[in-house]
């Protein structure tokens, strides 16, 4: 539902609403452990910013920097509303602000594209050095698969927040505005 926390899902064939499914009570679960105003302040204008799906599972980014997983269930042709909704369940990185965008990549492995890649850390966390390519930091930090390709999910948003340790630190708020991509290989 536009600017709401409840995902509505539908049949694709019979175009029937078979679920409602609120993203509230998991949000709220991942927010436990932030301060009382930032949690408050999320909550109240909690609202979906973006949705994927990808392999049997719809990902929600969400204004409070949450992105939950949503298992879609197997349908028929005759199937009807569901019984109960699909258990949400919310990742422990996310962001500080909203989740602008969730999209997917394969990354092939082929030595004739892919060119090996130095990663840079530092205390902001990892960067590429100018002339390093994407591609190829995703060849030197994933696993392969039987196929030579890699499945990656990949959020986009402000900041960056570790859910299992958002209490207060000395780095709280300090790259709030601070574009973070995030990638999970699925």
């Amino acid at each position: 539902m536009q600017g709401s926390a409840l995902v509505r899902l539908f049949h694709a064939f019979t175009h029937e609403c078979i679920c409602d499914v609120n993203l509230a009570p998991a949000v709220n679960k991942m927010l436990s452990g932030c301060d009382d105003i930032i949690r408050q302040h999320k909550a109240a204008c909690l609202r979906v910013t973006s949705m994927m799906l990808f392999r049997d599972l719809l990902w929600v980014g969400t204004s409070a920097g949450v992105i939950l997983t949503i298992p879609t269930p197997h349908l028929t042709p005759t199937s009807s509303r569901l019984s109960s909704p699909p258990c949400v369940t919310g990742l422990s990185h996310g962001h500080t602000g909203h989740v602008r965008f969730l999209t997917c990549v394969e990354a092939i492995r082929d030595s004739h594209i892919l060119r090996s890649s130095r990663l840079h850390h530092t205390h902001h966390g990892l960067s590429l050095k100018s002339k390093d390519s994407l591609a190829g930091v995703l060849s030197s930090t994933s696993n392969i698969s039987s196929h030579g390709t890699r499945l990656l999910v990949i959020s986009g948003g402000d900041g960056y927040e570790d859910f299992r340790h958002s209490g207060l630190s000395d780095t709280v708020g300090r790259e709030d505005s601070t574009n973070h991509l995030l990638l999970w290989q699925v």
